[in-house]
């Protein structure tokens, strides 16, 4: 298999990418940076350089029956809606339009469980029983939704293969966007469990997600098809946050946080980062991902396509920092 691929240098990325070639695919990754490129190449990647965020700017990425595999997009949860707009939707067009003239063998969309918002799910969030509704707020799941729909009504006009994964809570070595969040507030001791901390995060090891694209790239039975994508364990907010902690090496004495207080909190960050110009570390949106409920059903993605999560959290969790992108913690 060829695959053409977008955010191939990011966290989930590279460990998509070594999961293709360990398969013997071929990949080609378009990187927006030179030295974006250099681990993937190094992996045995070839690379192109381009900006996705510019229209025309994924020329040369696909070829004639490639399979495309759409992994990026702006990972942050906090941020202005333009910027989850030109990150994500916009970069999400122009990959399509870059794509679908040469009839791709098939347009894979890395989408998350960010789309299902705050919506109760006891039995677990399953795409067709669910019903995807992210907060007006929520601009990263509204952004990821726009995407899907894109994705589907572009291809289906084109008469392309799709499929959409929605996965769980990222977490592995060299998660930099977890990192960036949860250490400064350690650091600070700052950070709180947020409710009485009892709600389920549906939680996915890196690896598996990569397995899990792979085999959403490959498998027939996948064709026009959404799938959920999370571990088996149960991970409880408050186990999570213990376990970063202690694979992170850094002291963490849990202290709760109303979630009607933690929302507050955050509305208050995001309106004064706004003034500032600046980025925030907290959101509500992140609120809502840490103190929501959630279960995602991956019953469809096992039964359909074989898939089995192969890391538990106990053990992944240990290596939550390993790898090149430590924290710096003194």
């Amino acid at each position: 298999m060829n695959v053409a691929l977008t955010g191939g240098s990011g966290f989930l990325g590279l460990a998509l990418v070594r999961a293709l070639l360990r398969d013997g695919h071929r990949v080609r990754a378009l990187v927006r940076r030179a030295d974006a490129g250099i681990a993937l190449r190094a992996l045995g990647a070839e690379t192109i350089r381009g900006d996705l965020t510019r229209p025309g700017g994924c020329a040369g990425l696909v070829s004639p029956g490639d399979t495309v595999i759409h992994a990026a997009a702006r990972v942050a949860m906090a941020g202005r809606w333009p910027q989850f707009q030109r990150d994500t939707i916009d970069s999400t067009r122009n990959v399509l339009a870059a794509a679908l003239p040469h009839r791709p063998a098939r347009f894979v969309y890395v989408s998350s469980a960010g789309v299902y918002g705050t919506v109760g799910a006891r039995d677990g969030y399953a795409a067709g029983r669910v019903p995807a509704q992210p907060a007006r707020y929520n601009f990263y799941g509204r952004a990821k939704l726009a995407a899907e729909q894109l994705v589907q009504r572009e291809c289906a006009s084109a008469a392309c293969p799709w499929t959409i994964l929605r996965l769980g809570f990222l977490y592995g070595p060299g998660n930099r966007a977890l990192l960036d969040t949860f250490v400064p507030l350690l650091e600070l001791g700052r950070l709180f469990v947020i409710g009485d901390g009892s709600n389920r995060i549906a939680t996915l090891h890196v690896d598996d997600a990569a397995h899990a694209i792979l085999l959403a790239a490959c498998h027939p039975t996948a064709v026009n098809h959404i799938y959920d994508v999370a571990g088996e364990e149960q991970v409880t907010q408050r186990q999570f946050l213990s376990a970063t902690a202690a694979a992170l090496d850094l002291p963490w004495t849990p202290r709760s946080l109303s979630r009607r207080s933690a929302y507050v909190v955050a509305w208050l960050i995001e309106s004064l980062a706004a003034l500032r110009g600046v980025q925030p570390r907290i959101c509500r949106a992140l609120i809502d991902l840490m103190s929501t409920d959630q279960v995602l059903d991956a019953s469809r993605i096992r039964t359909e396509l074989g898939w089995r999560p192969q890391v538990g959290f106990w053990q992944g969790a240990r290596a939550v920092c390993c790898g090149p992108h430590l924290p710096r913690t003194t």
